[in-house]
């Protein structure tokens, strides 16, 4: 699979805090948003895994300005070992749960959860996130739900935007991000640090913060001004 809309906006949308050091992006394939990310966190370190070959992504990192602070590994994310957990895991998933499967094993693999059931990222992420890290997710709004019922008293959902793609269309994505449940909620990303921090709460029992993105007006594939503003500095050439 290439570079899609559905990888640009979860690029562009995950929230990167300051002192987020340690990243991984599961199911990388032409490692798009793990190179949005490095862009994005120059202090950060990022890790791209995935069940296919990574050689794409990896010719993609060695062209950009951020190639040293880029891998990648090929490999299952159910057997990938770090010695440190991360502080931001991102994942733009196969998803199709239980729709008939593509002749073509490749394609199969990236849209459809085969090789990574929902219980399985879901069981990854708890074992890779740091005690106070987040994981952000896009999946269609129908799998939004399978998946949010999946990660029920595991992963708590903190912030969530709906994606349209015009005004009068029912919402076509689901951007997701998620804590740990048991443990206290981070600050947010977009905290002061001449702020003091707000006390920790029970991510469990937090209402999770809600929006909604529209993509395109529905006249002659007009783009609105909030997706420019959005993704204009993320697109990259491969």
């Amino acid at each position: 699979m290439k570079v899609g809309t559905d990888g640009v906006l979860l690029g562009a949308w995950a929230a990167v805090r300051p002192q987020d050091r340690r990243m991984l992006d599961i199911g990388t394939g032409t490692g798009l948003i793990a190179l949005m990310l490095a862009q994005r966190a120059p202090e950060a370190h990022v890790t791209g895994v995935d069940i296919d070959d990574v050689g794409q992504a990896r010719e993609n990192a060695a062209a950009s300005p951020w190639s040293g602070r880029v891998a990648f590994a090929q490999c299952p994310v159910q057997e990938f070992e770090t010695p440190e957990p991360f502080d931001l895991i991102v994942s733009n998933p196969p998803f199709f749960v239980d729709s008939l499967t593509c002749p073509d094993r490749g394609r199969t693999a990236a849209r459809h959860a085969v090789h990574l059931p929902f219980g399985d990222l879901r069981d990854a992420v708890l074992r890779l996130l740091a005690p106070g890290g987040r994981f952000a997710v896009i999946l269609p709004t129908a799998e939004a739900e399978r998946f949010l019922a999946v990660c029920a008293g595991r992963l708590a959902l903190v912030r969530r935007t709906d994606v349209r793609t015009t005004p009068r269309r029912p919402a076509k994505r689901a951007l997701m991000e998620f804590v740990r449940a048991d443990r206290p909620a981070a600050p947010p990303a977009d905290c002061s640090a001449d702020r003091p921090a707000a006390p920790p709460a029970d991510c469990s029992a937090a209402v999770p913060e809600v929006s909604e993105l529209v993509v395109g007006t529905g006249e002659h594939e007009c783009y609105t001004p909030e997706y420019r503003a959005l993704t204009r500095d993320f697109y990259l050439k491969f």
